[in-house]
């Protein structure tokens, strides 16, 4: 089975969130992860809420986290149909862990 991640992302300028003069490091790292896990077969898909809204609304478990905690919740990831993080973006050995668990499943 393809492993397959999907970032719902906070309100952004762009697609990435990594333009302007002072793009968020945060962001910036989490582009160069995400480049290191497509080389590995990894499928990912990300969806920004100001331009994706109806991603957003089909998922009730999403739609649920942001009922309770607004946009606080965001990012969330999901690996394979499973969150796996709230609030933050996953680091490079996060999303490791959760590839390689998701593997063995």
């Amino acid at each position: 089975m393809k492993t397959k991640i999907i970032i719902y992302d906070p309100p952004m300028c762009c697609s990435s969130g990594v333009c302007g003069p002072n793009p968020d490091p945060s962001l910036i790292s989490l582009q160069d992860t995400l480049e290191k896990i497509k080389k590995q077969g990894v499928e990912v898909e990300r969806y920004i809420i100001t331009q994706s809204p109806q991603k957003f609304k089909e998922n009730p478990e999403v739609i649920k986290l942001l009922q309770e905690r607004q946009l606080k919740a965001l990012p969330i990831t999901i690996c394979n149909g499973k969150i796996i993080k709230i609030g933050s973006y996953p680091t490079f050995e996060e999303f490791k862990k959760f590839i390689n668990e998701t593997k063995s499943q």
